[in-house]
C-alpha cells in the first residue's frame, strides 16, 4: 500500500513537472476560498494562455499593488473595449475589478479539488534533497552554502511570505540572520548557529515557487 502511495505520489509529481515544460500551460495553486464553492481552497488550477477569453470565464490575472505582483483566480462578469470586469463568486453584489487585457494571463479550463496541496508538498522537496545530506555532514550545513541559499529568493519566482514581503526585504531578513549569527554567535556557540543557518536555508528554499520556477525556465 505505501509503495503504491509513493508511485502515485511520485507520478502525480513528474505530471505537474511536464506540464509546466508546455509554453502555453501554468499551473497555480487555489490559496483563498475567494472562488468556493466552485473552486475550493487546495485546488490545483490549469491556465492556458492562449484560449480566447470571455464573459463568465474564469480567469488568472496579475493584480500589483504597492509595488508587488500577485496572481489571482477570478471570474470575467463583463468585457467592454478591450476591458475585463473581474469578481469573486464569494462576492457577488460587489461591482469587480476592471483591468486590461495585458493583466490577464489566461484561462482556467482545469480545476482539479486537492491537488494543489499535492504541488504544496513538491515545494518541500528540493529542501529535504538539498539540505539532508548537507544538515548531516559532521560540520553542518555552514556559512557559505547558508548564505548562497539565502540569496537565491532574490532571483527566483517565490512565493508566501516572500511574496508578501517581497523579494528583496525578504532575502535581506534571512541573509541578515546568517551573516548576524556569523559574526555574533558562531565563536560562541557553534550548534546554535548551525541551527540557524539550517533553518534560514529551509526558509529560503520553501519560499521559492517550484512549479513557477519550472514553467519560467521553460520559456
Amino acid at each position: 500500500m505505501k509503495l503504491k502511495l509513493l508511485i502515485i505520489f511520485m507520478m502525480t509529481v513528474i505530471v505537474l513537472t511536464c506540464i509546466c515544460f508546455i509554453d502555453d500551460i501554468r499551473l497555480y495553486r487555489i490559496v483563498s476560498p475567494s472562488m468556493e464553492p466552485l473552486i475550493p481552497v487546495g485546488s490545483l488550477v490549469v491556465v492556458s494562455r492562449s484560449e480566447p477569453v470571455g464573459m463568465g470565464d474564469i480567469v488568472a490575472y496579475r493584480l500589483d499593488v504597492m509595488g508587488r505582483s500577485y496572481t489571482l483566480v477570478h471570474r470575467v462578469i463583463d468585457v467592454k473595449d478591450g476591458y475585463y470586469t473581474i469578481r469573486a463568486d464569494v462576492d457577488p453584489t460587489s461591482g469587480g475589478e476592471t483591468l486590461e487585457t495585458g493583466k490577464i494571463i489566461g484561462k482556467v479550463i482545469l480545476a482539479i479539488p486537492f491537488l494543489g496541496y499535492i504541488a504544496g508538498v513538491v515545494v518541500v522537496l528540493p529542501a529535504i534533497i538539498l539540505l539532508i545530506p548537507l544538515a548531516s555532514k559532521k560540520d553542518g550545513i555552514g556559512f557559505p552554502t547558508a548564505a548562497f541559499i539565502s540569496f537565491l529568493p532574490s532571483i527566483l519566482p517565490v512565493h508566501g511570505p516572500a511574496a508578501s514581503i517581497g523579494q528583496i526585504p525578504f532575502t535581506a531578513i534571512t541573509a541578515g540572520s546568517i551573516i548576524t549569527t556569523r559574526v555574533i554567535l558562531e565563536k560562541k556557540d557553534k550548534d546554535i548557529a548551525e541551527l540557524v543557518y539550517l533553518v534560514a536555508a529551509v526558509v529560503s528554499i520553501i519560499s521559492i515557487n517550484v512549479v513557477e520556477m519550472v514553467g519560467w525556465l521553460a520559456t
